[in-house]
């Protein structure tokens, strides 16, 4: 199969972009490294597309190899097909591929296969074939053990030609087609259920083509906890028809005989088969949109700003447990840590937690709280804001979300960062980390666990894991990295680097100090050329030797970054920003000529020499939160407030308004326009304006609408 011919049909793109591409990825160079420093070799790809072209490559050598597979299984079994074996050639997936191959597919025993052994295969021949209507005579002569009645040995050969019927993948690609033209899909709510949870699908019925991938999804996890049952309605009389109209001879005497084995073949053997096929295809398709919205969330999320340059309180709330404090510095090093117990008992206790507050962090000078959003965050927040107001006016109060820091604070990398400290106090410092720098920190939590997405653990774990992973890596050496503080959990991330070459790095950096410049990594045990090929323009070193080392130009661009600030008379880094900002396309071809090198490659590096430390994250915003909403019974309908959107979905968004509980911005009512994708009105982190529409105190729900709002963009 021509590779790169095929996906660039699929994917829009130059047959010639997508095979170079192809042969950069089996040369071992990464996504990151391909992207961002070899656009002149793929015309200038994005790890987006260059991530889709692995995905359909792989896709397509498993189809391929699935293929050679059953080609050799035939071949053992002596079919001489010419019609099958260029069906299956051309055929472009696996569930068309397997359609295929069912009829020469070892089977289990069955009704069809016992009677084939029993000698009952001529006869249903014999049924294809006569005309003189005499069955009932030629099936004496069939009967046998297990057969001995004229009447079983009938419906020995009726069972025969049904699952022959069954075998036909023509008649699965008709229904699935029919399928995803008229068919419906119905749901109820169980007898047994009593949850409220999938009321909307309660009593349910839509179009198959119709379905948005969140309603499958729903569907699945009603069906998966007892809550619902479903059900596939599709146009029976018409698909009996349309096999009737091949499988029924001319002139047969036996029309009543095919009726009915047709009847049965469709109902025990296709039906059950084939509609088990069609929500696979679903399902699959609901998957790949919902990994997709997890993909574009992710994203958003790992570039939420940092906040550079400042001391932070990590305040994870709590009521039972107390809150928990972690005072940490500039750099994220921990300076102290602290338990509030039940702050919020009384007015004693309160004023307590005050004085304590104000002790701690003016000892500290942490006058930045990072306030957990989870429970008990609007109490903290109140106490928080009341000691701004009363004792310390330059406290700055962010609320943070701590989707995950539960889970990274009871992890081995957790143990092993902080030893001697309880998991409640290693949330307090993700959360205090997470404001300073959220990419840094998110990264040592699974992707799936960040608290974006939909229908998580319903979705195949290791396709969304894999796709997450990207993500991360792709924003990761999108933001680049300090080498002499990041993190292992952070350098695994960068292209080219293994967990293992990342504690490598770091037991270096340990036992022979900072690192100053690029090349020393070339001495990192198990750090070999290719690695140090695809990590090396992302990992950035800060004051060392070589100026050029704290800037994403490739080491082995360093010669032409020089020819082009001796071009323009500039001795040093600093001297180019004012000397290149000037440069336009038409000088950019005139010396890309005279230095001999590609647009591309002299555009980025220009680009860099102009902002070498440019961190592409936009400067933070939070919302401004009612100070007189505490609790979900706090909110009215007709309210206006500010929120977070913490999550998009197909469906719409989930905002944070400072409770526990995020309230739901139905696609519906994200604008006062058709909406039909929500993520180009919002992504995590972005601040809006929301109304409420509806509380439900007993779902726990809240309903909310941007209709009528002006939002500031």
């Amino acid at each position: 199969m021509e590779f790169a011919k095929k996906i660039a049909l699929e994917l829009n793109l130059n047959e010639n972009q997508v095979d170079s591409s192809i042969k950069l990825l089996d040369e071992g160079n990464t996504i990151p490294f391909i992207a961002r420093y070899r656009k002149e070799v793929t015309g200038g790809l994005t790890d987006e597309n260059l991530r889709n072209i692995a995905e359909r490559l792989e896709y397509l050598k498993s189809l391929e190899e699935r293929k050679t597979t059953i080609f050799a299984t035939l071949k053992e079994l002596n079919i001489d097909d010419q019609k099958l074996f260029d069906d299956i050639e051309n055929a472009e997936t696996l569930a068309r591929l397997e359609d295929l191959y069912r009829p020469y597919k070892p089977k289990k025993v069955t009704r069809a296969s016992k009677a084939k052994k029993a000698g009952l295969g001529p006869l249903s021949e014999y049924l294809r074939t006569d005309k003189s209507g005499m069955l009932d005579e030629e099936a004496k002569k069939y009967i046998v053990d297990g057969y001995e009645t004229i009447q079983k040995v009938k419906q020995g050969a009726f069972d025969i030609i049904a699952e022959e019927i069954s075998d036909n993948p023509n008649y699965r690609t008709f229904i699935k087609d029919l399928a995803f033209k008229t068919g419906l899909m119905e749901c109820q709510k169980t007898k047994d259920s009593t949850s409220d949870k999938f009321d909307n699908y309660a009593q349910y019925s839509r179009l198959i083509k119709t379905l948005k991938g969140y309603n499958v999804l729903a569907i699945n996890r009603g069906v998966k906890t007892k809550c619902l049952s479903r059900k596939i309605i599709l146009d029976d009389e018409r698909i009996i028809k349309h096999i009737e109209m091949f499988e029924i001879p001319s002139k047969t005497p036996y029309y009543e005989e095919f009726h009915n084995l047709i009847l049965d073949s469709y109902e025990r053997l296709i039906r059950p088969s084939v509609d088990n096929d069609i929500y696979a295809t679903l399902f699959e398709s609901a998957s790949v949109e919902a990994i997709n919205e997890f993909k574009t969330s992710l994203k958003a999320t790992l570039l939420v700003p940092p906040l550079k340059g400042r001391k932070v309180l990590g305040f994870d709330p709590g009521f039972s447990h107390g809150c928990k404090l972690a005072f940490v510095d500039e750099s994220g090093k921990v300076l102290h840590t602290y338990v509030l117990n039940n702050p919020f008992m009384n007015e004693r206790s309160l004023s307590n937690s005050k004085a304590v507050l104000k002790r701690l962090i003016d000892q500290f000078g942490t006058y930045t709280v990072a306030l957990g959003n989870g429970t008990a965050s609007r109490e903290s927040e109140k106490l928080l804001k009341e000691l701004k107001n009363e004792m310390i006016p330059n406290l700055d109060i962010v609320i943070v979300s701590e989707s995950g820091a539960s889970i990274y604070s009871a992890t081995p990398l957790a143990n092993k960062e902080f030893p001697q400290y309880e998991p409640n106090i290693r949330s307090a410092i993700s959360i205090a980390r997470r404001l300073q720098d959220p990419l840094a920190e998110l990264v040592k939590i699974p992707p799936e666990s960040i608290g974006v997405g939909q229908y998580q653990y319903d979705i195949n774990q290791k396709e969304l894991s894999d796709a997450l992973k990207g993500v991360v890596e792709d924003t990761v050496n999108y933001v680049g990295v300090i080498l002499n503080t990041a993190s292992v959990a952070l350098l695994s991330y960068v292209s080219g680097i293994s967990a293992k070459i990342a504690q490598s790095i770091v037991d270096c950096r340990d036992k022979y100090g900072p690192f100053t410049s690029r090349k020393q990594l070339e001495k990192v045990p198990y750090l070999g050329p290719k690695a140090f090929q695809n990590c090396a323009g992302f990992l950035r070193i800060d004051g060392g030797d070589e100026p050029l080392d704290n800037t994403s130009v490739h080491p082995e661009s360093y010669a032409i970054a020089r020819e082009i600030l001796k071009e323009y008379s500039c001795s040093n880094i600093s001297e180019a920003k004012d000397k290149l900002k000037e440069i336009d396309d038409s000088d950019i071809k005139e010396l890309s000529k005279k230095l001999n090198v590609g647009e591309y490659t002299l555009q980025d590096i220009v680009k860099e020499l102009i902002s070498p430390t440019r961190d592409p994250r936009l400067e933070a915003k939070t919302a401004n939160l009612s100070e007189t909403v505490l609790d979900i019974k706090d909110l009215k309908p007709g309210m206006i407030l500010e929120g977070t959107i913490r999550n998009v979905t197909g469906f719409g968004f989930f905002i944070d308004l400072g409770i526990e509980i995020n309230g739901l911005v139905h696609i519906s009512e994200i604008a006062d326009s058709y909406v039909s994708d929500p993520h180009v009105y919002g992504k995590p982190g972005d601040i809006v304006k929301v109304k409420v529409l509806q509380v439900d105190l007993t779902r726990q729900r809240i309903s909310l609408t941007m209709k009528g709002l002006k939002q500031d963009r």
